[in-house]
C-alpha cells in the first residue's frame, strides 16, 4: 500500500509509526456557515481512508479539530458581530449543521473531535515549550514563533519567501505587525486590547490575557490527542501553507520529534464557474440542497469517482451520471442470483486500485463492473452480490 507525501513529494510504502496502529488527523472546519461541497469532498476521502484502513485490519485514532477561535479576525467574528450573536451560539449552530450533513453521507465520525475553546490549556503548554527552547519570543503580551531558528521551515511547500508573503497576506496573516522580528514569524498568542468586544474570544494565560494563533491550535490539538509523532495528517491542500507548514515548525520544535507527521496527504480543490469553490467568493454547491435532490449514495459515489489529490471542476450533468450508476448498483444488489458459483476476485482488484494511493475513482469502477455483469446476466453467482456489498461497506455506502 503506498500514498503519496506531500513532504517527500514522492508515493512511500505506508508503515505505520506503531505496527497496526493508524493515528490520523484531519484539519476541521471554522463554523460561520454551512457545508459546502469543497469540505465533503476532503472529509469523505478522508473517511473512506481510514475505512480502508480498518478493513486492512489496522487500528485507527482519529482526531478532526473544530476552529471555533483563532488569533484573527476572521469570517467567524466578523459574521458573529454583524448578526448580533455570540461567538460561541454561531459556533454551536454552524457546527450542528457541519455534522448534520456529515452525518447524511454516512461519515464516520472521528474518535477524537475537539474545539479549540476547549483546549486552551493545551496550546499554552506547547507555547511555553516553544519559549523555554529559544524558538519563541514575547512581544507586549504577545508570543511570536522565530521561522528563522528553524533551516527546515518552507519545506513542505517548497515555496521561497517572497511566494510565502504573497500567500500569508491573501490568507490575512498579520504580516505587517511591527511587534514581529520577520514579516513571516508565526503569531503562538495574540493579546488581547482593553476595548475588546464580547463578539472576540479571550482567554487567561502566563503571557497575559488573549487567544491563541490558528497554527498552534492543530498543533496542540494533535499532540494532545494522538501522541508527538503521527502517522497521517491530511487537509486540503490550499492549507500547506502557512497552517500546515506552521504546524511542521512549531510541532517539531516544541517537541523535539521529527517527521511531527510521517505522511501529510491533501486533498485537491473545487471549482465552481471557473473558481475555486469558497465562501468568501460565494459560488458554493452546498451539501444540504443537494441532499434535497440526490442520495447521499450519488453524493458519496460523485465525489470518490475523483482521484482525492486532483483538483477538479464541479459540473451538475457529472453528478447526474453518477446518480444514474448508483441506481444500476442497488439494482444488482436486489437481483435474484444463483445458489453457488466461482466468481472472479474482485476484492483484489479492488485492491489494487486503492493500494495505489487510495486510487477511488479506479476501485468504483470495479464496483460498477461487478453491477453491470449481474444486471446483464453476465455474472448470476450470491458470491458476486456479496462481494460487491463488501466493497460498498468498505467505502461508506448504505444500500
Amino acid at each position: 500500500m503506498k500514498f503519496y507525501n506531500s513532504l517527500s513529494k514522492v508515493r512511500e510504502e505506508f508503515k505505520p509509526l506503531k505496527q497496526k496502529n493508524v493515528s490520523i488527523y484531519v484539519c476541521g472546519i471554522t463554523p460561520y456557515d454551512t457545508t459546502h461541497l469543497g469540505h465533503a469532498f476532503t472529509y469523505v476521502f478522508f473517511d473512506a481512508l481510514i475505512r480502508y484502513l480498518e478493513y486492512k485490519k489496522y487500528n485507527v485514532n482519529y482526531t478532526q479539530n473544530v476552529t471555533d477561535i483563532n488569533d484573527r479576525d476572521n469570517d467567524m467574528l466578523k459574521r458573529a458581530k454583524e448578526q448580533n450573536v455570540r461567538w460561541q451560539d454561531l459556533s454551536k449552530f454552524w457546527t450542528k449543521r457541519f455534522l448534520n450533513d456529515m452525518n447524511a453521507l454516512n461519515w464516520r465520525a472521528p474518535d477524537n473531535y475537539l474545539y479549540a475553546s476547549k483546549e486552551i490549556d493545551e496550546m499554552i503548554v506547547l507555547i511555553k515549550k516553544l519559549l523555554d527552547n529559544k524558538i519563541a519570543y514575547t512581544v507586549n503580551g504577545n508570543v511570536y514563533l522565530d521561522i528563522s531558528k528553524d533551516n527546515s521551515y518552507g519545506q513542505l511547500s517548497g515555496l521561497d519567501e517572497k511566494q510565502m508573503l504573497k500567500i500569508a497576506k491573501d490568507y490575512e496573516e498579520d504580516i505587517e505587525n511591527p511587534n514581529k522580528k520577520n514579516p513571516l514569524d508565526i503569531t503562538l498568542w495574540r493579546a488581547s486590547s482593553m476595548s475588546q468586544s464580547e463578539h472576540i474570544p479571550s482567554f487567561e494565560s502566563p503571557f497575559g490575557r488573549g487567544r491563541p494563533g490558528w497554527h498552534i491550535e492543530c498543533s496542540a490539538m494533535a499532540i494532545s490527542s494522538l501522541g508527538e509523532r503521527i502517522d497521517i495528517h491530511g487537509g486540503g491542500k490550499d492549507l500547506i501553507f502557512p497552517h500546515h507548514e506552521a504546524e511542521i515548525t512549531q510541532s517539531q520544535n516544541a517537541t523535539g520529534k521529527k517527521p511531527f507527521s510521517k505522511f501529510w496527504m491533501h486533498t485537491g480543490i473545487i471549482s465552481y464557474s471557473g473558481e475555486k469553490m469558497s465562501k468568501s467568493l460565494g459560488n458554493l454547491v452546498l451539501v444540504a440542497d443537494l441532499l434535497k435532490k440526490y442520495s447521499a449514495n450519488a453524493i458519496r459515489f460523485f465525489l470518490l469517482s475523483h482521484r482525492y489529490s486532483n483538483d477538479w471542476e464541479f459540473k451538475f450533468p457529472d453528478l447526474d451520471k453518477c446518480r444514474i450508476m448508483t441506481v444500476v448498483i442497488e439494482k444488482a444488489l436486489h437481483k435474484r442470483m444463483d445458489k453457488s458459483k466461482e466468481t472472479a476476485d474482485y476484492l483484489k482488484e479492488f485492491e489494487r486500485f486503492m493500494d495505489d494511493d487510495l486510487n477511488t475513482a479506479g476501485a468504483l469502477r470495479v464496483i460498477y463492473e461487478i453491477a453491470k455483469k449481474i444486471n446483464s446476466g453476465g455474472e448470476s453467482s450470491q458470491e458476486a452480490q456479496e462481494a460487491l456489498r463488501k466493497l460498498l461497506v468498505i467505502l461508506g455506502f448504505i444500500f
